[in-house]
């Protein structure tokens, strides 16, 4: 029951005008108010505080269903309980009479006929008798829906009993237009009519109903809120208090500075009261649910076929009752709770109705196109090209769910070749960004489109790239020969977007290209950026910015052919920054900010390309796109890597493989796999790194770009786990197609400098400085990084004294921010060259600068330049050569780099002992005639029997030797201690021994004991 707030005043009136009756000054009180204020409530409380004083109390409601039932609203006054028995026979004989006799007046309430009066006396007569016993309130509330009879009755009856005991209590909605307007000027013509208006509760009285319900407290938090809702309509409030009530019943807190998500009661209310209001009050009420706000009144008459002055007074009524406010629903529940009660099909056709006419006013195509999905359907060809309109508009925003919503109608109901083409293209981007496996389930429409000439250039370049994203080339040569052969039919140049994709071909898939071609130069694949078309697009970029549409804008292009024509220069690297600037993420724009990046990794500048991919990465995660995610997660996982960031650049590169299936990343798989195995082996994490390997790759990975980081990466892996020929053999199947593929860039892939590090493990030095000496001629090597890294490996390869100045010009070079783990390995072979040279503290310098470079690089080779070494070394392994020492990467060398020092027991690890060692007479010789004499050991003999074991099976042998765990060899020799079992194993059979303690005699090797017991004799 709705409480009466904020009525005082009212019912002081009607309290006034009842004490007039009671005296004998009979009167009128016409109470009206928009629907939900209370005016019902205000009579009930008023006619039940009259009975209680002793009035005689006669009522009736009026309703639609009963107003065409003459004499109604008189017959249920008279006929009310409260009627005295001994005068219902009278009213039965005067109201049977009257309905039998079916005297109609017409709709004219003034005019009369005989009859009609006659029973009027009667009625007048019997309310002068009821008069005599106290005052008699006549109350009928819904005054609206009276038939004419009644009211004609009403009217002679007031007009005869001004001097009676009489109060005509009457209660209507007040509307814009009156229902009864003849009625009205007569009933206020009488000088005892009295007017009262109820309006909207004001802030007061809602904080009254709220406090009267929920306390002081609750009413103080949720006043404000719940005037907004309810717009002051006791109705509504009383409801919305209702759903309050029942939903913190069932569950505490929540934000309660909020109404409560409407339940039932608020539903109930807006419709009850919409559903009693006037009928052109629901139609506009459901045309602005469909449309979500108000909008003209043509064009809301236009849709429901009324005129204009209707929907205006509705409007205006629906504002009153609290429905409306400022052209929108109070409540946004409302919205939804009118639309449910419309049938679907009356309610599809509305939306229909709404979208035609939001087109004709001119609106934002996403508007009409909530209208259309709303309808279910899209018949005429304008919608559809209003639904693609509004997903390119959604993505452009960034909400895709919408897009694809648009698209899905667009398709079902589109008939037209092309745009079906056109609208599958689109589908098509969306789902890539989702998952590149699923986009292909549109692959097979778009190839039809393609060979029946409905597919344009930019949607050919899409199902081209999405086919080789997935390592399938027959198909994706036929999509080329056919885009192709329409683009020459053109009788003009090859297409800005053709020239484009060639250009991404020639360093993503450049076999395909060069087999298409016949050309092996990436100059002549995509074109000189200063020359042809790429040349004039960059310049007319220069003017309009990058294009936001097509996959490769022209600077992208430009970008693409300086780093694979000059490698990375400065301009490729300005060139690059402003693709990064300017191109916003979108599904047209992923490869040219790919580009980008890959332009400022080869660069050097891995600390820029680290800070775009975040912010890139931030971005793709906020549109919730797991493709763009795992694309940029790679990027920054290379970034990672180059920087020296190991365990970064894991994370990072677990993320891309995290972020979408396996199966969906094709053959660009190569990317973040070839960085989780260099990076895993770097850390030492050789099962990792294993597993990574074992991970299944497309066939055709090694026809791409991919496929040539994925081989670098083995190779290394190779290196680290003792498998130099492995090694070569990748490295140089890595070297062999970059050269064919024309992508020969050491600041993209340093398959030398592999190549190099494996051929010192294989002893051959000459072919290591040749390598060297031949990457240095490439272009891009002035990059620091490569230059730095490049000359460290022709130190390694050259004469010992030669050594300080290329590693010192190496160190110079190499940046912590940029180059941390080249760093750390150039200052390792600078270390151990000045100990060999006999220059201690320069090397212990060295040493420890080195060991900080590594444990910032997280590599457990550090712990090998912070502690002394477990055991003695063998005389002959004092020094490394290319049997006896690995490098992080790998390599078995002499070379004085992570190849020696990282590995092995120089710089830090000999910081415990003298720089010079006791010589057989006593005296110190300088270290560097040790590492002769070790070298003179080595040209000798093998102990009798080692020849049957293998280098690495010699080399575990000699440090199980010296006492060194299995652990302790496995770090050492950066193998796994389940490896150095299997060497220990096959080491027994062939010297034909049983136990660790007989290899010292059996390799003829002093042990630590007896070294001590001849030291101190």
């Amino acid at each position: 029951m709705i409480q009466l707030i904020d009525r005082d005043s009212e019912l002081r009136a009607l309290t006034t005008l009842l004490a007039e009756a009671a005296a004998g000054r009979g009167g009128i009180a016409l109470v009206s108010g928009p629907t939900g204020s209370g005016k019902t409530r205000l009579l009930q409380t008023f006619c039940k505080q009259a009975a209680n004083s002793g009035a005689v109390l006669l009522t009736a409601v009026a309703s639609r269903a009963e107003c065409e039932i003459p004499l109604g609203v008189i017959d249920q006054l008279f006929r009310s309980e409260s009627f005295p028995h001994e005068f219902r026979d009278r009213v039965n004989d005067l109201l049977t009479a009257e309905v039998s006799a079916g005297h109609a007046t017409g709709s004219d309430p003034v005019l009369m006929n005989q009859p009609s009066m006659a029973v009027a006396h009667g009625l007048r007569s019997l309310l002068l008798a009821l008069g005599e016993r106290g005052p008699v309130v006549m109350s009928i509330d819904d005054l609206q829906y009276a038939d004419e009879q009644s009211l004609q009755m009403l009217l002679f009856l007031q007009r005869r009993m001004k001097a009676s005991r009489t109060l005509l209590l009457l209660a209507e909605l007040s509307t814009i237009r009156s229902p009864h307007p003849v009625f009205h000027a007569e009933l206020f013509r009488q000088p005892n009519c009295r007017k009262v208006r109820l309006d909207m509760l004001s802030r007061s009285g809602t904080h009254t109903m709220i406090e009267s319900r929920l306390g002081p407290a609750k009413a103080l938090e949720l006043t404000h809120a719940y005037q907004e809702a309810s717009g002051g309509s006791p109705l509504f409030l009383s409801a919305l208090l209702d759903d309050y009530e029942a939903v913190h019943r069932l569950q505490e807190g929540g934000d309660e500075g909020e109404p409560a998500v409407p339940q039932e009661a608020f539903r109930n209310a807006l419709m009850g009261c919409l559903y009693l209001a006037d009928p052109a009050d629901l139609k506009v009420a459901r045309a602005v649910a469909a449309v979500g706000k108000v909008m003209s009144s043509g064009s809301i008459g236009h849709i429901l076929g009324v005129n204009t002055a209707t929907v205006e007074h509705a409007i205006a009524s629906l504002t009153a009752t609290g429905v409306l406010s400022a052209g929108h629903f109070r409540h946004p529940a409302a919205r939804t709770a009118i639309l449910e009660q419309v049938p679907p099909e009356d309610r599809h056709e509305l939306h229909l109705r709404v979208a035609s006419a939001l087109q004709n006013e001119g609106v934002p195509p996403v508007v009409v196109a909530e209208q259309l999905v709303a309808a279910s359907r899209a018949p005429e060809e304008w919608m559809i090209n209003v639904l693609r309109d509004a997903a390119h508009s959604e993505l452009d925003a960034g909400r895709t769910h919408m897009a694809c919503e648009y698209l899905k109608l667009a398709l079902t109901d589109c008939t037209d070749s092309r745009q079906l083409a056109a609208l599958t293209a689109d589908r098509m981007r969306i789902d890539w960004q989702k998952s590149p496996l699923k986009a292909m389930r549109h692959a097979v429409r778009l190839k039809i489109a393609l060979r029946d000439g409905h597919l344009t250039g930019r949607d050919t370049g899409l199902l081209a790239r999405s086919l080789l994203w997935h390592g399938r080339y027959a198909e994706a040569r036929e999509t080329l020969a056919l885009w192709e052969a329409f683009d020459a039919t053109d009788d003009r140049a090859p297409s800005e977007e053709l020239a484009a994709f060639n250009c991404w071909m020639t360093y993503s898939h450049p076999s395909l290209l060069i087999r298409s071609t016949g050309s092996s130069s990436p100059a002549e694949c995509a074109g000189s950026p200063s020359s042809g078309s790429a040349g004039a697009s960059a310049q007319s970029e220069s003017r309009t910015g990058p294009d936001p549409v097509r996959p490769f804008g022209p600077q992208a292009v430009t970008v693409l052919s300086q780093l694979l024509d000059q490698g990375a220069s400065d301009e490729a690297v300005t060139n690059a920054e402003g693709v990064l600037h300017s191109v916003g993420l979108g599904a047209a724009t992923l490869e040219s900010l790919h580009a980008a990046l890959l332009t400022l990794i080869c660069a050097d500048r891995p600390d820029k390309a680290a800070s775009w991919c975040e912010e890139l990465l931030k971005e793709a995660a906020d549109q919730g796109f797991p493709t763009w995610q795992a694309v940029f997660a790679a990027v920054r996982a290379e970034a990672a890597f180059r920087q020296g960031d190991m365990v970064g650049a894991v994370r990072y590169g677990e993320t891309a493989l995290t972020r979408i299936p396996t199966a969906a990343w094709g053959v660009a798989i190569g990317g973040p796999l070839a960085n989780l195995i260099l990076a895993s082996t770097v850390l030492g994490h050789h099962e990792k790194a294993v597993r990574y390997i074992r991970l299944p790759v497309p066939d055709t990975l090694f026809d791409t770009r991919y496929g040539l980081h994925y081989l670098n990466a083995r190779g290394h892996f190779h290196l680290s786990t003792d498998r130099p020929a492995a090694a070569l053999a990748d490295f140089e199947s890595c070297g062999r197609l970059m050269s064919d593929w024309g992508l020969d860039l050491p600041s993209l892939i340093s398959w030398r400098g592999g190549a190099a590090e494996a051929a010192l493990a294989l002893g051959e030095k000459d072919r290591a400085r040749a390598l060297m000496e031949e990457q240095l001629t490439r272009p891009g090597t002035h990059q620091p990084r490569t230059r730095g890294a490049s000359l460290r490996l022709l130190a390694a390869a050259g004469e010992l004294e030669d050594r300080p100045a290329l590693l010192q010009d190496a160190v110079r070079l190499l940046h912590p921010d940029t180059a941390r783990f080249e760093l750390a390995r150039a200052l390792a072979d600078l270390s151990d060259t000045y100990w060999q040279l006999d220059d201690p503290v320069r090397a212990m310098g060295a040493a420890e600068r080195a060991a900080e470079m590594l444990r910032s690089c997280r590599s457990p080779a550090a712990a090998e330049w912070d502690q002394p070494p477990p055991v003695a070394r063998p005389a002959h392994a004092l020094w490394p050569d290319v049997s006896t020492v690995a490098s992080p990467s790998g390599t078995r060398s002499e070379a004085a780099g992570p190849s020696a020092g990282l590995r092995d027991d120089h710089g830090r690890r000999e910081h415990g002992r003298s720089a010079q060692r006791p010589t057989e007479h006593g005296q110190n010789e300088p270290r560097r005639n040790e590492h002769q004499r070790a070298e003179h050991q080595r040209a000798e003999p093998k102990p009798a029997g080692t020849d049957v074991l293998t280098e690495a099976e010699l080399r575990v042998a000699e440090l199980a030797a010296l006492g060194a765990t299995n652990r302790a060899i496995g770090r050492k020799l950066y193998i796994t201690i389940s490896t150095v079992e299997q060497h220990l194993t096959r080491v027994y059979r062939k010297l034909e021994i049983n136990r660790r303690s007989a290899l010292a005699a059996r390799l003829d090797i002093v042990s630590p004991e007896t070294s001590t017991e001849a030291e101190s004799a």
